[in-house]
């Protein structure tokens, strides 16, 4: 096959990737292009004469696949080509990396080959959405997000399991396409699907192998599917409720007063107080709603905005308030956390809780420290520092009106996309998970929805409701099986009363064990890796000569 025929491929799986996510076509993702998205990619991958040419033909995947599903990185004030310019380098030469093991599963990996492919996805998607620099977006799974009866084998696998069995398929079915004939082949396009000729004949294409494959994979996502039938039909108990006022104030963040902004959420809650028939316990503002830290400004709050002021409301309801808001550490060096706080119904301040995992390269950056890094972050990038990173989980605790206690935890923006946080909330002892995120400036719904997808299987990884209040959207509930409540229209200013179920005691096989299951696969891709290279080096089919006396045959 031609360099060009191979590229058209890496780049056309990339298209498709990006369009099996939530985008601007498609709000909610393409589950039917989710299950194909990566068989372009196989086919270059198995068609490459070299690493190098996988390395080039992935990298180029990577950066368009990144660039297209996070293209909204662009707005980001003014730091557009260090926020969506640098990612895209970034993530050209991971993915290349990514497609040099890839082709190894593929050319090496003998029958297990779609399978090694799948295993190897996974686990990138894995590792890319960990750590300091992860980043859990474009994550093959959420391709499949509305398909409730499937994804609820996350409650066991974590997201990972819808991934490597959507792979599986893709690899299965470019499988499909390879003609058993070594011979000469070639590939075209042709419509909207992809045909195959060889010397030996179309028939050539459709091999035992490749039939084989796909009927373990499509077992697979059946057996998927029944797992996820029978999940479904479990009965959980509402062991109490919590009335809350969410506030979507939609305003841009980076424009406007502090007074004006502060005054539309305000009388927001206060027309969603007034309208509803029941008291509200909490009071929902989203992040970074609140430009300075509350405790150290009392008295700007009693009387802001003068019309209404923010302590008034709380006052007035009865309610909680849990709003975004700076701490100030260090008022010389002007060090601060990006927090969200608790303030009581009688407008005292209770608990704060600091950003633990921020954006990287924008919320903290490292070696920020080192005044080379300090100058060229500040004079060449344009940011002039980033938050201190919060070092503590908090579990924060209220009443409802009759008298119950529950506990909940705060992830703050992105923080609700990362699994081992929300799980190690949950261990804590948080009854429920609330998020408040500012992601207006994106000006986009398939910024907002990716987000609100990501955060979606941490309800059913944990069987606990998820809250969003946000500024832009998606604010709304997650119930724990996934299915969705109250959700508001994206980019509107409305404020709504909802009844929070809150569900206690459930534990999980993903809150017991984590990410156990990407962990083995990881296993058996070392024990592959490590048994490829005794046979590349002629050791195995020593050890096979090695005779019962403990001599070596000739």
């Amino acid at each position: 096959m031609s360099f060009y025929k191979k590229l058209f491929l890496s780049q056309l799986s990339a298209v498709i990737l990006t369009l099996s996510m939530p985008n601007e076509v498609f709000a909610w993702g393409n589950p039917a292009l989710g299950l194909i998205a990566l068989f372009p990619l196989y086919l270059s991958l198995y068609y490459s004469s070299s690493r190098k040419e996988a390395f080039f033909l992935s990298a180029l995947f990577g950066g368009l696949a990144h660039g297209l599903s996070s293209y909204w990185l662009w707005f980001f004030k003014d730091f557009r080509l260090w926020t969506l310019g640098s990612t895209v380098l970034a993530y050209m030469l991971v993915y290349g990396f990514l497609g040099m093991y890839l082709m190894a599963a593929v050319k090496k990996g003998g029958l297990g080959r779609p399978f090694l492919f799948a295993m190897a996805w996974t686990v990138f998607e894995w590792a890319k959405s960990s750590g300091f620099l992860g980043y859990p977006w474009g994550l093959l799974a959420y391709s499949w997000n509305t398909v409730d009866s499937f994804i609820q084998i996350a409650e066991s696998t974590g997201v990972y399991g819808i991934t490597f069995a959507l792979a599986a398929f893709s690899a299965s079915f470019a499988e499909m396409l390879i003609p058993i004939s070594a011979g000469k082949t070639s590939f075209f396009t042709n419509g909207m699907g992809l045909l195959v000729r060889g010397t030996e004949g179309i028939a050539k294409a459709a091999n035992i192998y490749g039939m084989g494959y796909m009927t373990v994979s499509v077992v697979l996502i059946c057996c998927i599917f029944a797992y996820g039938s029978v999940a479904m039909t479990k009965q959980r108990n509402t062991d109490t409720f919590i009335n809350a006022i969410l506030v979507q104030a939609n305003t841009d963040p980076w424009d406007g007063s502090e007074a004006e902004n502060l005054a539309i959420s305000i009388n927001l809650a206060n027309e969603a107080i007034k309208s509803s028939n029941e008291k509200a316990d909490i009071i929902l503002f989203s992040e970074t709603s609140l430009r300075r830290p509350y405790k150290d400004f009392v008295r700007f709050f009693k009387n802001t905005p003068p019309d209404y002021p923010l302590a008034k409301l709380i006052i007035d309801s009865g309610a909680y308030l849990f709003a975004g808001a700076p701490e100030i550490l260090d008022y010389e060096s002007f060090e601060a956390t990006n927090s969200v706080i608790l303030i009581d119904p009688e407008a005292r301040q209770t608990a704060s809780y600091a950003k633990m995992h921020p954006v990287p390269f924008a919320e903290a950056i490292p070696f920020w420290e080192y005044e080379p890094v300090r100058s060229f972050i500040q004079n060449k990038v344009g940011l002039e520092s980033g938050w201190v990173m919060g070092t503590e989980r908090v579990i924060f605790e209220i009443q409802n009106r009759k008298g119950e206690k529950v506990t909940f935890a705060g992830p703050i923006c992105f923080e609700d996309a990362f699994a081992y946080l929300c799980r190690a909330f949950i261990r804590d002892g948080a009854d429920l998970l609330i998020n408040l995120t500012n992601d207006a400036w994106s000006r986009t719904k398939s910024a907002e929805i990716q987000h609100f997808v990501a955060a979606k299987f941490r309800a059913i990884e944990l069987r606990r409701t998820l809250v969003r209040s946000t500024n832009g959207g998606v604010s709304g509930l997650v119930l724990p099986d996934g299915s969705l409540s109250g959700l508001m229209p994206l980019f509107a200013s409305e404020a709504s009363f909802v009844k929070v179920p809150v569900y206690k005691g459930e534990v999980t096989p993903y809150l017991l064990f984590g990410d156990w299951f990407v962990k083995l696969l990881s296993f058996i891709l070392l024990l592959s890796a490590f048994m490829l290279y005794l046979s590349d080096t002629g050791i195995a089919r020593k050890l096979a000569r090695f005779d019962q006396e403990g001599s070596w045959q000739a």
